[in-house]
């Protein structure tokens, strides 16, 4: 009988051992992460579609892709689709450019382009007066509620630059809509050779595109009080809750060489061309040149954190135009299933960059999954936000089971071996 009762205190004990060393991994109060990687990739490619007959050539755009050179890397990956814009060739592009087709799309090319859009991919899409008799950019364009106003053109007007140049059909832009948007961020006059209007009708784009818009933006010609029309706006912004963005602009010559000038030629009349074009890719690579978070805490991606524990690292906010972003607050977030769980809000005001040690409390919350969300807000701009990764908030207490049917198989086999032993043992003695 003394044997018996001590196999049993020694069965308790091995369960209790096999309770209370668990192994917890997260029993730090505090995770302090590392540098990481880049949520924001620099490796944007450009494409530009040269397979429709356009109006504008290779030969032209020269100055074009050396501008797209310096815009995300010194490398930038410029692509020309000589062939067609189908789904192989946009799978390998993050922005396309339709510079004033004057061949049509096929249907397919067309479905292709908006599963493009809608997969989170962005598309500047440019035509002009010169350009009017053709339609194939509104075919492009017209599952998004946008069309060129090519019945058409905005008045005519001669515009004087220093060079003593008469220019016809040129438009100076300027008033632009408020606030300012990073399209327009430090323009203060575009040079639009050749302009058309453009329109915009909600009803077509919600009977073919399924996301939603989420922010359609006119750049306008006169005075920002007037209403949109046709007849002023020669540029618009448009982004879907999808991500995808898409940039229309109604004068395709300030993309050719002669409109697109060194950086550094202050005294040209055409020096905010170059500008608007950097902001504008810049805008639809998601990098608008306003913030870019780099080596948020994506090392934690797929973790399980002990709920009460503190998650803490640097962060750099990276501000390529060096311009001073004052009033921007940085949410650093959990969000599930949309809602957002705890946030942590500071105040920045970066100049070129800026690194901060942001931290974020799991303090009150449940258990389950949940996603690190960092998001850069200013004041009338559109947001930044990028996924950081997903981790698992779990109890920091030792489960008082074990937690999977191995360890509980273990468990058993060894208590039958020892109960077993422990029987021929007693059975050994009783024959002695």
């Amino acid at each position: 009988m003394k044997k018996l009762k001590n196999t049993y205190v020694l069965f308790m004990f091995v369960i209790f051992l096999t309770a209370v060393t668990i192994e917890d991994n997260n029993s730090a109060s505090m995770i302090v992460m590392g540098a990481g990687a880049p949520i924001l990739e620099s490796d944007i490619v450009i494409g530009i579609d040269m397979a429709h007959n356009n109006n504008i050539s290779e030969s032209q755009l020269s100055n074009l892709t050396t501008l797209l050179n310096g815009i995300f890397s010194p490398t930038q990956d410029v692509q020309f689709l000589s062939e067609n814009v189908n789904e192989e060739a946009l799978t390998s592009i993050d922005v396309l450019l339709v510079l004033a087709p004057t061949s049509s799309y096929t249907d397919s090319e067309i479905q292709d382009v908006e599963e493009f859009i809608k997969d989170g991919n962005s598309m500047l899409v440019a035509t002009g007066y010169m350009n009017q008799t053709t339609v194939e950019s509104n075919d492009i364009l017209d599952r998004f509620g946008l069309s060129f106003n090519l019945s058409s053109s905005l008045i005519p007007a001669e515009v004087r630059d220093n060079r003593d140049i008469v220019i016809p059909y040129e438009y100076l832009a300027r008033n632009f809509t408020t606030p300012i948007t990073p399209i327009t961020e430090n323009i203060s006059q575009v040079n639009l050779p050749n302009a058309l209007g453009i329109s915009f009708n909600t009803s077509k784009l919600e009977s073919y595109v399924s996301p939603s818009i989420t922010y359609f933006n006119p750049l306008l010609l006169k005075d920002s009080t007037e209403e949109p029309s046709e007849n002023n706006t020669f540029a618009s912004t448009l982004e879907f809750e999808n991500g995808g963005r898409i940039f229309t602009i109604g004068s395709v010559d300030m993309f050719n060489d002669t409109y697109i000038e060194p950086l550094d030629n202050s005294t040209s009349v055409f020096i905010d061309n170059s500008d608007l074009i950097i902001n504008s890719i810049r805008w639809l690579g998601r990098n608008t040149g306003i913030m870019s978070f780099y080596n948020p805490w994506t090392d934690l991606e797929g973790q399980s954190v002990n709920l009460g524990v503190t998650i803490s690292g640097n962060v750099t906010l990276v501000n390529s135009q060096n311009q001073s972003l004052s009033q921007t607050q940085i949410f650093i977030a959990l969000e599930r299933t949309g809602s957002i769980l705890t946030k942590r809000i500071m105040n920045v005001d970066p100049l070129n960059s800026t690194k901060f040690f942001g931290t974020i409390d799991t303090e009150g919350l449940s258990s389950g999954s949940c996603d690190i969300i960092f998001i850069a807000n200013r004041i009338g701009y559109l947001p930044i936000q990028v996924f950081a990764g997903r981790i698992y908030l779990k109890s920091p207490f030792p489960s008082p089971i074990l937690p999977n049917l191995a360890q509980w198989g273990l468990l058993i086999a060894v208590v039958i071996l020892f109960v077993s032993t422990a029987f021929l043992v007693r059975m050994n003695l009783k024959e002695v």
